[in-house]
């Protein structure tokens, strides 16, 4: 995973944090990627939901540290990658 285009994701598009967001998206369809920390209880959850799961390497403190965050963040849902090409990847 590229952090330098997660975080362009977070700064032009429109991403939600935490797996009650993921799965209020998911539920509308609009999630288009999931990134789960390591340490993320959900991983097999959203794996069955079709959308593409990418596993961060690393905890989920330091994801929420990586968003500006300054708490654990577990799964982020890419809604809109803005004028990142975090999709492609």
């Amino acid at each position: 995973m590229d952090v330098r285009e997660l975080k362009r994701a977070i700064d032009t598009g429109k991403v939600y944090y935490g797996i009650k967001q993921a799965r209020k998206a998911l539920k509308k369809g609009e999630a288009k990627m999931f990134i789960v920390a390591n340490n993320c209880p959900f991983v097999e959850e959203l794996e069955k939901s079709g959308v593409k799961v990418v596993k961060y390497d690393g905890h989920g403190l330091q994801l929420g540290a990586i968003c500006g965050k300054p708490f654990n963040v577990s799964v982020i849902t890419i809604v809109d990658p803005g004028d990142s090409k975090i999709l492609k990847g």
